[in-house]
């Protein structure tokens, strides 16, 4: 029997499945979950995250921090943890952030990059462009020309162009600053407290099935998922208040 609703998904660049995702959101604290969500194997982490938090928050939880892994660093989900009024704890991920941090360093008053040899951007201007996978939108800086021409690293960093042209995404800039902030002590620490999701995962997996469908359809494995998730709550309260 063929499963329809089921679709091939990764868990890395070499591994991957075909089933279901199941996404839930869990208080860092009491480990209780408040909302879940699941999706065919192909679901992308986070899209559901508005109305998972909205949920979350229904319950009468008061949000104050969010977090979650890389998975989850994307603008549209950063823009629905600012709208709540929470902080953002989630890694920079590499596939939407590609600064070289060692090469380049961002000055938020002037709007200026600034390169390892002390050159400052001078200008910069908006571009768009379609992609394969849709429209890139991002901007030019363009570092000072006679300082670039100067340089000894002149010919290794510009090639053929006379000057340096750093090209980055629109929300960049405010990525490098997020970037800073999760170099703090006060990140790492927080974050720590993300650890406490893999547990309970590993809990719905190992003891209540999730690892495996044990019906056909998504209608079927969201009603396993959400019956588990009961499961692992009902023994958590009873944890808590004994």
């Amino acid at each position: 029997m063929v499963d329809d609703d089921a679709r091939v998904g990764r868990k890395s660049k070499s591994q991957s499945f075909y089933g279901y995702k199941t996404e839930f959101v869990m208080t860092t604290e009491e480990r209780i979950i408040t909302s879940v969500r699941t999706a065919d194997g192909s679901y992308m982490d986070g899209n559901y995250a508005k109305e998972m938090l909205e949920e979350t928050k229904g319950a009468g939880i008061k949000l104050e921090e969010v977090f979650g892994d890389k998975a989850y660093f994307r603008k549209s989900i950063l823009d629905v943890i600012e709208e709540i009024k929470a902080t953002p704890y989630v890694p920079v991920s590499s596939l939407v952030y590609r600064i070289v941090e060692s090469k380049y360093t961002y000055n938020k008053d002037a709007d200026e990059w600034q390169c390892d040899q002390g050159n400052n951007t001078v200008n910069k201007k908006y571009f768009s462009t379609n992609t394969k996978s849709g429209q890139f939108q991002g901007y030019r800086y363009y570092f000072e020309l006679n300082q670039c021409k100067a340089c000894p690293l002149h010919d290794e960093c510009t090639g053929k162009s006379a000057r340096k042209i750093m090209k980055v995404g629109k929300n960049t800039t405010e990525f490098y600053e997020i970037s800073q902030f999760q170099k703090s002590e006060e990140f790492k620490e927080k974050y720590k407290k993300r650890a406490s999701i893999e547990g309970k995962n590993a809990e719905l997996k190992r003891f209540h099935g999730l690892s495996r469908a044990k019906g056909y359809g998504l209608l079927s494995v969201s009603k396993q998922s959400k019956l588990a998730v009961i499961a692992v709550n009902l023994k958590r309260i009873a944890a808590l208040i004994s």
